[in-house]
């Protein structure tokens, strides 16, 4: 899981407050990815994918988001950006894409997890409408983006 040698700095770093381009990474991005991509997974070793899921269910419970506020904190977090793609009945679909994502296919060699961003839009789903709910993700590696799909159970 180590990065690469210089993959931290190809896309420039922005401030958030300047006009971004699709190019450009948040501020915020370096500290998340050094935190999920290399701390976490040394210390949690088999269970980080697991335990993200959960902590991200965790941090949306304390943070008291609704659906609507999800794209801007994905972006304020430096996750990237957050669209929802899909809704069903019984299932929402999200896509995650931008730099912040393309960066973690690039480090992680395309075999980055999403765990915790998919922890934060389940529970989230789940507080909105208020049903259960249990979040999926499928990386798309060619592409560079994220598909995170939410199943909605009603009984």
């Amino acid at each position: 899981m180590a990065a690469k040698p210089n993959d931290l700095n190809k896309p420039e770093l922005t401030n958030t407050q300047d006009n971004k381009t699709e190019n450009t990474l948040t501020e915020n991005y370096f500290a998340v990815s050094v935190l999920r991509d290399f701390i976490l997974p040394d210390l949690l070793d088999k269970d980080t994918v697991e335990l993200l899921y959960w902590a991200g269910k965790n941090l949306s419970r304390q943070l008291i988001l609704d659906m609507q506020s999800l794209p801007e904190l994905f972006q304020k977090a430096g996750f990237g950006k957050l669209e929802i793609t899909k809704q069903t009945k019984h299932s929402y679909v999200y896509t995650l894409t931008g730099p912040e994502v393309v960066q973690r296919f690039d480090t992680n060699n395309d075999d980055p997890e999403f765990s915790l961003e998919t922890g934060i839009i389940a529970e989230t789903v789940e507080k909105t409408i208020a049903a259960y709910c249990l979040g999926t993700y499928t990386v798309d590696s060619k592409a560079k983006r994220v598909s995170i799909k939410i199943q909605i159970d009603r009984n």
